[in-house]
């Protein structure tokens, strides 16, 4: 009779990272069996870092100050979401212990001039930050060729509405420096003329621009998403119609966590919307 011990080894780790891919609870139950299937699905556990209310996700976060418990582990984040409770942690040191991570979120009010600079160094592919915050002022050219953004395809421009911005094209025009660029958000009502100028420019200036989502929250625009119309033409019509301009409920800490662990997060959302849409422009783009 054959038994788990008379499978291949390479086998046997399949079906472990499979388990513990299926489910983060999984993994660590099976993290508990034996050092070496710990060391083996450790990459999972400690894929995704969250900070946020009273949810912490790194087991053993009580010794992310200890530096070679950090070395060894923040090696493997991927993915990483930083609430206003994370301000009292040390930054600077967590950061710089976390160099693949490639989904980045930063939802702090307000970043130390001292944790800044690590943060730069980082290179993720996917960034959701307050903006007024992080930069303190306007995006601009500079801003778009720090480390940061050389990797960068999905940027999130969170929390324009907490402050009352005035958001407009001169704002965030830094957006269209970012070499790789294809998914833009602008979690902001967009119903002024101001904001109708960072939306047509951006449609217009980031060259490789796939899918711009807003954050519409007026009745009447829920009732046009239902309806698969391309977008409101009761705001302006001069960028009504294009495909790529997606409007959604705004982002939540339930969406990023769903995407980080391989589910549909706003942006798998919008990428469908806009794949539908695209049939009927193609040609005429083509």
């Amino acid at each position: 009779m054959t038994t788990a011990a008379d499978l291949p080894f390479e086998l046997i780790q399949e079906i472990l990272t499979f388990s513990a891919w299926s489910s983060l609870k999984q993994a660590s139950v099976l993290a508990r069996v034996s050092s070496h299937i710990y060391d083996l699905i450790k990459p999972i556990l400690f894929r995704t870092f969250i900070y946020w209310n009273d949810k912490i996700s790194w087991p053993g976060l009580h010794a992310a100050s200890n530096p070679e418990w950090l070395e060894l582990n923040g090696k493997h984040a991927r993915n990483v979401l930083l609430g206003d409770e994370a301000s009292n942690l040390d930054l600077t040191t967590i950061i710089s212990s976390c160099p693949n991570i490639t989904d980045l979120a930063i939802w702090l009010d307000g970043i130390s001039d001292k944790n800044l600079p690590s943060l730069l160094t980082l290179r993720p592919h996917r960034l959701s930050i307050y903006l007024d915050d992080f930069f303190r002022g306007p995006f601009q050219e500079a801003h778009a060729k720090l480390p940061m953004f050389i990797n960068l395809t999905h940027l999130d421009l969170a929390g324009l509405d907490r402050h009352d911005l005035e958001i407009s094209w001169n704002s965030i025009e830094g957006v269209r420096y970012v070499p790789k660029l294809t998914h833009l958000s602008l979690s902001r009502s967009m119903d002024s003329i101001s904001d109708a100028s960072a939306i047509q420019n951006s449609l217009q200036h980031c060259e490789h621009l796939a899918v711009l989502v807003l954050w519409l929250e007026s009745e009447i625009l829920t009732k046009e998403l239902v309806n698969e119309i391309p977008f409101p033409s009761t705001i302006h019509e001069e960028i009504s119609g294009d495909p790529r301009v997606v409007s959604l409920e705004s982002a939540s800490f339930e969406q990023w966590e769903l995407g980080s662990q391989g589910g549909k997060d706003i942006w798998a959302v919008a990428d469908e919307i806009v794949e539908r849409r695209m049939g009927p422009w193609r040609r005429e783009w083509s």
